[in-house]
């Protein structure tokens, strides 16, 4: 009887809106021109003890600096989007100043730090870092989406020594490679 009831207590719990109070705030693990990155663990349900990254964005930022179809735009590509070399949504929620976005965790830090750290790799490595790379934006854009962001800060490093490409905001759906780069000239006066 009592497990039954458990079980009924862990789908209700599932059902209700999730908040930030479903998670313990660890330490700010990055900041952004709209907000900044936690890392986080959840605290009940599916998925309990998971550490995360929590992307909070303030709502008066994004709208202040023009950027709401961007982030709408960012938070459908994560959701939509499954690959091994791609950051992956977890959970997204919002309240009435900020909007979260729950991704995974990747403790390697960017791509930038390795190099900074390591000053040069070796052309193995290389080799290894472009096929990923390159598989994930070959996937992005066989989904139609131009990924218009790519530095070494957002190429995310797990333990194992993958990557994974993060920071959607800038990307663009529905368009051809073709298409990304008539757009992108366009904004840049060429």
């Amino acid at each position: 009887m009592e497990a039954m009831r458990q079980r009924e207590l862990a789908k209700e719990a599932e059902k209700k809106p999730m908040s930030i109070e479903d998670f313990d705030l660890m330490k700010v693990v990055g900041r952004g021109a709209f907000g900044k990155v936690l890392l986080v663990r959840k605290k009940e349900g599916k998925n309990s003890g998971h550490i995360y990254a929590m992307k909070i964005l303030v709502k008066a930022h994004i709208i202040k600096n023009d950027q709401v179809e961007n982030t709408k735009a960012e938070q459908h590509i994560l959701k939509e989007i499954n690959h091994p070399f791609i950051v992956r949504l977890r959970y997204a929620f919002q309240n009435a100043d900020k909007l979260y976005l729950v991704m995974d965790y990747y403790p390697g830090g960017s791509m930038f730090y390795h190099l900074r750290k390591s000053k040069r790799f070796t052309e193995e490595r290389t080799r290894l870092y472009m096929a990923q790379l390159l598989t994930a934006l070959m996937h992005l854009h066989s989904k139609q989406i131009a990924y218009r962001d790519l530095k070494l800060e957002n190429i995310l490093m797990d333990p194992q020594g993958n990557i994974a490409l993060t920071d959607f905001g800038l990307s663009k759906e529905g368009q051809t490679i073709e298409g990304a780069i008539r757009a992108s000239q366009a904004d840049h006066g060429v």
